[in-house]
């Protein structure tokens, strides 16, 4: 497999070339009078992050492919195939340029997929994606020794197996709807994606017309309380892109936390039960067999809070967008342009490391709640101590009941004491005016030395809290972590704010419609075109050169103010002559127009 994935940068290579030969230049430049390239060897688009909406999951098909071997990237799997010893400062260049050779050996996937050579990119991309399958498969039941330890590993390339069985479906679609086009003209070809798409388009037109939503009283448990579908919202091929990596990634993951999980523990007991002595070897095997079993099982609920996780993203992405679009939104970003725009290109790859990170903090935290529960609960009972399990809670409830019942009176007296009464019936509140001053300076006195034992306590539960949240939301990059006015310390949150703010530039559908009228109107005074110029003449640069020697016919005058006229600087005779004709010729023209002017006032 590492053979293959240094080797297969050759064809990578020869297909990116060939669809940039296929692929022309938008624009002239002056390469092209010194080379004859006919504006060849453009530069191909992989994938649109920002405004694409179309083909959506055959990209995110495409990076789930790769999403084994990028994974494999954070163990330096292929990045020492040369055998040699990097010294520890090229450490980063290593990983640089081994993200940059995986990154072009699946560049023919994503651009088979964005190129307008449906033909030649459908049949490239499905032998290259058959290759990779192949050789996946070859390397899942020739290379790996299959035994019951192994199985973990040789199911993680399945993720990529699939993804690829997808892009080979899709590009034997895109060959088949190529083949009806050439055997049946009257069936349109797929163009490129509009700049205003229909989604966003009825999202104008609602703005516009807004029409009542009528709720049906038959609707779903998951249209009501899961997700509720938005005719007039698409998430953007990006947030396609980042869940399936995500949940590949995780896949993968938790498959190597399996995987090695249990040799840890066997190295862990053969470390501690050759150090313990025999009459503490029960316990010390049933210490270690509860952390075993506490690992294992709060894998689960840490797999299953990710996978919340990722979906979560993708509702606060709609929210926030959405207040955006309607500039109510709370979110801002104070960084320059070139910050936020670098942030919008950190995204998917800093979603992908958070959400692996936070799995690890979230397996931690299950497992340490799951070792409070069967060391404080669990064996206690066990062993006829439920009594004083029970005797323990009962105080602990009474202690916090006893808290919450002072702050509630407290409450209660300043409601009815303290305050003085509302200014008007109709207020809903009482003013925060203090009454009853002396009985409240007495109170404030009394409460204040429990409150200092009160305060203990409840900084004690702030410390627990934050450690608690901090390790439960640090997978969310959609919200800071640090308190508010600190926000920009959070790099994870700036990243979400600049993926946001460039999104909100590039896809704002108002913007996008006033951007599309003028693109309309700008094509309608195209084809009104002069009639003396040529219908025929759509070549931008012959077309230019048209107008300026209609423009020097009609006045050859202007010949002397071009630049680097050639007749100016010559010193021939034969150029003084052309000079000297070309002067009479213009004051000639300029006496008979003003002749024929003399002439039609006389008239009049």
């Amino acid at each position: 497999m590492d053979l293959f994935v240094h080797f297969s940068l050759i064809p990578a290579v020869l297909i990116t070339l060939l669809l940039s030969y296929l692929q022309r230049r938008a624009r002239h430049q002056k390469l092209i009078d010194k080379v004859p390239l006919d504006k060849r060897f453009g530069i191909v688009v992989p994938v649109n992050f920002i405004s694409s909406y179309t083909n959506r999951w055959s990209y995110g098909a495409a990076c789930g492919a790769t999403a084994t071997t990028v994974f494999l990237l954070f163990f330096n799997e292929y990045s020492n195939y040369f055998n040699f010893s990097a010294p520890p400062w090229a450490k980063a260049l290593v990983y640089l340029l081994s993200s940059l050779e995986v990154g072009l050996d699946y560049y023919p996937f994503f651009a088979c997929l964005s190129t307008n050579h449906r033909l030649i990119g459908s049949s490239l991309g499905f032998c290259y994606a058959l290759s990779w399958f192949c050789v996946q498969v070859a390397d899942i039941f020739e290379c790996q020794k299959i035994s019951t330890t192994s199985v973990i590993l040789i199911l993680t390339p399945v993720p990529s197996l699939i993804c690829c069985l997808f892009l080979m479906g899709k590009f034997l679609h895109m060959l088949v709807n190529v083949v009806k086009v050439f055997h049946r003209p009257d069936i349109q070809q797929e163009n490129e994606e509009p700049l205003l798409p229909y989604h966003l388009l009825c999202y104008v037109r609602h703005l516009l017309h807004p029409v009542p939503e009528i709720k049906s009283t038959r609707s779903s448990c998951i249209n009501q309380k899961i997700y509720t579908w938005d005719p007039y919202f698409k998430f953007p091929t990006r947030m396609i892109v980042t869940v399936v990596l995500c949940l590949i990634c995780l896949y993968n993951f938790v498959l190597v936390d399996l995987f090695v999980s249990p040799k840890a523990v066997q190295g862990l007991d053969k470390l501690v039960m050759g150090s313990v002595n025999v009459s503490f070897a029960n316990k010390t095997k049933m210490v270690l067999r509860v952390l075993r079993e506490s690992w294992f099982f709060s894998t689960f609920p840490a797999a299953f809070t990710s996978v919340i996780y990722i979906f979560h993203v993708l509702s606060c992405y709609r929210k926030q967008i959405k207040q955006l679009y309607k500039g109510v939104s709370n979110v801002s970003c104070r960084s320059r342009p070139p910050a936020i725009l670098a942030a919008s290109i950190r995204y998917t790859g800093n979603q992908i490391a958070y959400l692996l990170w936070g799995y690890f903090l979230l397996h931690i935290l299950f497992f340490l709640i799951s070792l409070i529960v069967t060391f404080w609960i669990i064996i206690p009972i066990r062993e006829g101590k439920g009594m004083l399990i029970l005797q323990g809670v009962g105080y602990t409830v009474l202690g916090i009941v006893l808290m919450i019942a002072v702050i509630i009176a407290q409450i209660l007296a300043a409601q009815f004491w303290f305050l003085q009464d509302k200014l008007s019936p109709a207020d809903k509140v009482k003013p925060l005016a203090i009454n009853n001053r002396r009985a409240f300076q007495n109170f404030s006195y009394f409460f204040m030395f429990y409150s200092a034992i009160l305060g203990f306590g409840a900084c004690l539960i702030r410390v627990i809290l934050n450690v608690f949240l901090g390790s439960w939301l640090l997978a969310r990059i959609d919200r800071p972590i640090f308190p508010r006015g600190y926000e920009a310390a959070d790099m994870g949150y700036r990243t979400w704010i600049g993926m946001l703010q460039v999104d909100l530039y590039h896809t704002h559908p108002v913007a996008l419609s006033f951007c599309h009228l003028l693109l309309q109107a700008s094509a309608s005074k195209q084809d009104q075109t002069s009639p003396d110029v040529p219908r025929d003449i759509r070549n931008k640069q012959a077309r230019t050169k048209w107008h300026l020697a209609y423009t020097l016919v009609n006045n050859p005058v202007l010949t002397l103010s071009r630049k680097a006229n050639s007749c100016c600087s010559s010193s021939s005779t034969q150029n003084q002559y052309a000079l000297e004709r070309l002067l009479i010729s213009a004051v000639r023209t300029r006496f008979q127009a003003q002749k024929r002017q003399t002439i039609n006032i006389t008239d009049d």
